[in-house]
């Protein structure tokens, strides 16, 4: 079954995620710090990855290029920006990245759950696949 990675480096907005996209049906894999995340992406491959910008020990933008390396390029898993740092500059960074969307912090959960379900609909037997990318 395939999974949702969190990067987020907040505990509270991680645990937010967690709950508005379990009780969607997602299983959702979380950790604090960016480099970590690419580990865990390597080992067993996400069917999406949520990614903050600002990580303590990576910048998520860079993060987003490593992992577009690392896991095929367009070939990777998409990629949702979720960060704090909005406006349209940081959206169009987001994009030019490698980011399939861009999510804007504070969002609201239906916000939230419509670009994932668009990148890994919830199947009728309940569980999780990857989605199309919008590259």
């Amino acid at each position: 079954m395939s999974y949702i990675l969190l990067v987020e480096d907040n505990q509270s907005n991680a645990d937010m995620v967690i709950r508005i996209l379990s009780s969607a049906g997602y299983t959702i894999k979380h950790t604090l710090r960016g480099l970590q995340g690419a580990q865990m992406a390597r080992a067993e491959r996400p069917g999406l990855i949520l990614m903050d910008f600002d990580l303590p020990d990576i910048d998520g933008r860079n993060m987003v290029l490593l992992l577009k390396k690392q896991l095929g390029g367009q070939n990777a898993p998409p990629i949702v920006a979720v960060t704090a740092r909005t406006g349209e500059a940081e959206m169009r960074i987001a994009r030019s990245f490698g980011c399939s969307a861009f999510i804007g912090k504070p969002f609201l959960p239906e916000d939230l759950l419509s670009v994932v379900r668009k990148l890994m609909p919830v199947t009728s037997d309940g569980s999780a696949r990857s989605g199309s990318r919008t590259e």
